[in-house]
């Protein structure tokens, strides 16, 4: 009987001691739920006020890029007197890109040369290049020479003085390298997208160049004729 009386008690211990931990957890679960609410109801505010900012700014009466606004406010100048600076470059750096171009399409009126290129590239097909390394050295040369024709053949010819293995692959390399050469393609690079000079010449390829601050470069057969401001001389 004491014993009964003794486990009793202790169960009786054991599951109020439970019921008051958990009572306590409850409690826990209920604080930590009320500050979740109080979280998510000051996030809902925020969200509120800055949807009515938006509001207001749309309802404006006046248009204004503010990014204007932030590029002038995360500058950091070394000249604090910059608008002056760009006023004396404005005054100073006038160019009529339109007539230097003009003019520099006039030195580029080799086009004949271009066409000579392409069209003895043209002569060596698949079919021809297949022929010819199926024929020895000698043969070779009388068939290339009969194929040709005389101002064709002198190219030939300077091939094999500039080149000591005459073979087919590397002289269909060096009429290659001659077509890059006498590509009249002239490359125009802007600082300003509303730039465009294509129109001047079909063989006019205008690009935006985020390198230049004011003017053009033009490229020209992998030469480059530098008539811009950009990073390193502004």
């Amino acid at each position: 009987m004491v014993l009964k009386k003794t486990v009793r008690t202790v169960n009786s211990q054991t599951k109020s001691y439970f019921v008051n931990k958990l009572q306590g957890y409850d409690d826990l679960i209920q604080d930590k739920e009320k500050k979740l609410q109080e979280i998510d109801n000051y996030i809902k505010n925020k969200e509120k006020g800055i949807k009515e900012d938006k509001q207001e700014s749309t309802n404006a009466t006046y248009a204004f890029d503010t990014n204007i606004i932030n590029l002038l406010n995360d500058a950091k100048y070394q000249n604090q007197n910059i608008f002056e600076l760009n006023r004396r470059i404005d005054e100073s750096f006038v160019v009529n890109y339109e007539e230097l171009i003009k003019d520099f399409l006039t030195l580029c009126n080799d086009s004949k040369d271009y066409e000579f290129c392409i069209n003895l590239r043209k002569k060596f097909t698949s079919d021809v290049i297949y022929k010819l390394k199926s024929m020895l050295l000698i043969e070779q040369e009388d068939y290339i020479k009969s194929i040709l024709t005389n101002k064709e053949y002198k190219v030939y010819e300077t091939f094999k003085l500039v080149n000591n293995e005459h073979n087919i692959e590397n002289f269909i390399d060096y009429l290659d390298q001659l077509v890059d050469l006498n590509n009249p393609k002239v490359i125009i690079l802007v600082g300003n997208k509303n730039e465009n000079y294509d129109y001047l010449n079909n063989n006019i390829e205008t690009i935006v160049s985020d390198k230049i601050y004011r003017g053009i470069k033009i490229i020209y057969r992998n030469k480059v004729y530098d008539f811009s401001l950009s990073e390193r001389n502004i």
